[in-house]
Order: structure tokens, then C-alpha cells, then sequence
């Protein structure tokens, strides 16, 4: 089972968190990390009445060893953490790749800058921020009213998943196209079946730390009933092939969008093109899959930089080739602002997606294969294509001069 984030939120939570949310959050985000094997969840600071009792029961009910548990899913479901604390405890350095606080990080500084941050620092120990992508990936079903995508989109993003469908040699016939929501953050019967699924924690104890949960959202306005972009800022593609964990290996292929991660789009002004250049990016993920293109004699945080850049690519080939979604180059490349802006410089990092440059290279080169085809009309074998990929990867990751 495979799944990867087109985006990791941890690095512009961490920035929203360190500035732009002010010196509460800071202090409330850089306490020190919980102890593996501890479910420890206290922050410091006064709290009202209400935010103390609901702290004091999910902090009860958690099971002992709740941190080891959370990092064992993130592993069984190949998800990428997303945690503001491993966003603060990442080190950046920028020694020798460029990265800089982008028009993403002020966007995700503006979502959580009227969040309690003590509130949010407990949604974050109790692994709430995944909660939604654990929900779509077990229960999520195209066609699925609560899965729906949002009606702007419907058009755009089905025509242009139909085209990807077509246009690349690998079976996608059986990948399902939908949404995730952040309604879930506010239902308890929702929330519970995830911490008794992905934690193992006994039902009477998922259903107390449900409520709190639920009703820790709904009282904080800034979390918007939990419509916040913050709990579904990201889009991925979902394998189970080759799963033997019964609890995954009967689930569909799948491509979800999250609504946070639309709405981010829209907010950095990449609307237009932003949605198309995603879905290629993660259509891409399921080419990598069902051609055998994730093996790699490169480990850690290389083989995920190497898998993120060949999305990049390949994505980008797509969208601008003429057989693909044809769509303009240069608005392509601007909007491509979408993955640029997401690289990172956290090099040490398991998910390492690669920095802003490097993704951008990748992306300019994709587009560049389409452009300079002698036959504007042929697509390009994807183990064709993966080969002058693997050819191109030695210069697309070399340091920023």
C-alpha cells in the first residue's frame, strides 16, 4: 500500500505556528515532545472550564502507549506525518538549497491564527489533522454523497481525470475520484470507528475521546465547525496493492481532493490552473504504482524525493502535452506555484519531497519532453519516459548555485 500528499502541511504549519500566529501558539507549539510510549496530551496556560474538561477526558481515556500507536498507523497507512510537532521539531537547512517562507505558509498562518493554540496543539497530539484521511481512505466512496466533490469542481477535475485515464499506458479504470470533508470533525460516530480502527482503542474509550474531540472543535470558532481548510489541506493517491493488512487490502485505488487543499489554491492564485496541475501530479502517483516505478536502489529520504520529483515531471508532461489536457505552458509552469511553493528543505526527513527549486526543475522538464516531442501527437510509454527521468534526476537535485 502506497500513499503519498502532494503537499506536506507540516512545514507551513510549523512556520504559521513559530510567526505568523502569534507568541501564544509559539509557546504552546515548542513544548517539549511528548515521550514515545506516553499519552500525555497537557498543555500549559489557563483554560475556561469547558476546554479543561474536555482536555482532561481525552487525556484520561487515551490508551498508554497513544504516541507509539500514532506513529504505527502514520507507518501502516504510508502516511506522511503532518503534525505541527514534527514541523517544529524539523531543522531547516538552508545552506545550500534556497527555501523561504512562501504565500502558502501566510495562507496557512491566517487559518490558524484565530485557532486556540492550546486546542490545537491537542487536536494535533491525538492525530485529529489525519483524521479526515484516514476517514476517506476507509470509507470514502466515489459516487458516496459525503465524498462528493464540491460542485465547483465536479466538471473540471472528472473531464480531466478521464483524460489522464487515457492518456497513460497503465490501467486506471479502477480508480475512484472523490472529496474529503471536514464535516467528520464534529461527529463523534464518525470519529470514533477511525481511533477504533487505525488505534485499537476500545470502543467506550474512542467514544468519550470522540465527543471531546467533536465538541473541542465546535467550540473553538476559528476551527469553523470543522471547516477549516486545516483538517483537509491535501490531495493524495491511494494504493492497496500488493496489501496483505486485511483492514486495507480490500479497499479500491483511490485519488482524493481535499477541500482545504481547493481553497488553498484559490487563496494563492493559482485557481485557474491549480486543481488540473494537482490531479496530474497524483494521477502520476498511479502510474508510479501500477508500472513499478516506486522501486528504487535509493532509501529514506532520496526515494521520496526521487518519487515526488518523477510526479512532478510526469504530472507536467501530462497537463501540457497536446494529447493530455494541452493547457498553456507558461500559465502551467506560473501555476505550478502549487508544488513549488510545497517543496521543503528538511532533507534528513523521511517524507522529503524535495526543495521548491528541484520540484520547479522537475516541472519545467516535464513540460519540456512534451514540447520537444518531433511528433507532437505521441505519448511517451511511461517506462520510456521513466528512463530519461532517471537520466535528468542527477542535475534536478544538484545544489542551487
Amino acid at each position: 500500500m502506497r500513499r503519498t500528499t502532494t503537499w506536506s502541511i507540516a512545514l507551513v504549519t510549523s512556520l504559521a505556528i513559530s510567526g505568523a500566529t502569534g507568541a501564544t501558539v509559539a509557546a504552546a507549539a515548542t513544548t517539549a515532545p511528548v515521550a514515545a510510549g506516553t499519552a500525555a496530551v497537557t498543555v500549559g496556560g489557563s483554560q475556561d472550564p469547558t476546554t479543561a474538561r474536555l482536555l482532561a477526558t481525552i487525556e484520561a481515556d487515551l490508551p498508554a502507549d497513544w504516541t507509539a500507536r500514532k506513529a504505527a498507523a502514520l507507518e501502516r497507512f504510508g502516511i506522511e506525518r503532518s503534525t505541527a510537532q514534527e514541523a517544529v521539531e524539523r531543522a531547516i537547512d538552508p545552506t545550500q538549497y534556497q527555501c523561504a517562507p512562501t504565500r502558502l505558509d501566510a495562507y496557512v498562518g491566517g487559518l490558524l491564527a484565530g485557532v486556540d493554540p492550546r486546542i490545537f496543539r491537542v487536536l494535533a497530539s491525538v492525530g485529529a489533522l489525519d483524521y479526515a484521511t484516514y476517514d476517506a481512505i476507509l470509507f470514502g466512496s466515489q459516487g458516496a454523497p459525503g465524498y462528493a466533490l464540491p460542485k465547483a469542481y465536479v466538471n473540471e477535475l472528472s473531464q480531466s481525470f478521464r483524460a489522464a485515464q487515457k492518456f497513460w499506458d497503465t490501467d486506471g479504470s479502477d480508480i475512484q475520484l472523490m472529496a474529503m470533508h471536514g464535516d467528520l470533525m464534529t461527529d463523534p460516530a464518525r470519529i470514533s470507528p477511525i481511533l477504533q480502527i487505525v488505534f485499537g482503542v476500545p470502543r467506550p474509550d474512542a467514544d468519550a475521546i470522540a465527543a471531546a474531540v467533536a465538541e473541542l472543535v465546535a467550540t473553538d470558532p476559528g476551527l469553523q465547525g470543522g471547516q477549516s481548510p486545516i483538517f483537509t489541506l491535501n490531495a493524495f493517491a491511494f494504493s492497496a496493492a500488493g496489501e496483505t493488512d486485511p483492514a486495507l487490502s480490500r479497499l479500491p485505488d483511490k485519488l482524493v481532493f481535499g477541500d482545504g487543499m481547493l481553497d488553498a489554491l484559490q487563496a494563492i492564485g493559482v485557481g485557474d490552473i491549480g486543481p488540473r496541475a494537482v490531479l496530474g501530479h497524483e494521477y502520476a502517483h498511479h502510474v508510479q504504482y501500477d508500472a513499478g516505478l516506486t522501486a528504487s536502489p535509493l532509501t529514506g529520504p532520496e526515494a521520496t524525493r526521487r518519487t515526488e520529483l518523477m510526479a512532478d515531471a510526469f504530472g507536467t508532461y501530462f497537463v501540457t502535452h497536446k494529447r493530455g489536457l494541452a493547457l498553456n505552458a507558461a500559465r502551467v509552469l506560473e501555476a505550478e506555484q502549487s508544488f513549488y511553493q510545497v517543496g521543503d528543505c528538511g532533507f534528513d526527513r523521511p517524507g522529503h519531497h524535495g526543495t521548491p527549486n528541484q520540484r520547479l526543475a522537475a516541472s519545467t522538464w516535464g513540460w519540456s519532453v512534451a514540447d520537444a516531442a518531433q511528433k507532437q501527437g505521441h505519448v511517451l510509454p511511461s517506462l520510456t519516459l521513466d528512463a530519461q527521468f532517471e537520466a535528468k534526476l542527477p542535475e534536478l537535485v544538484a545544489p542551487d548555485a
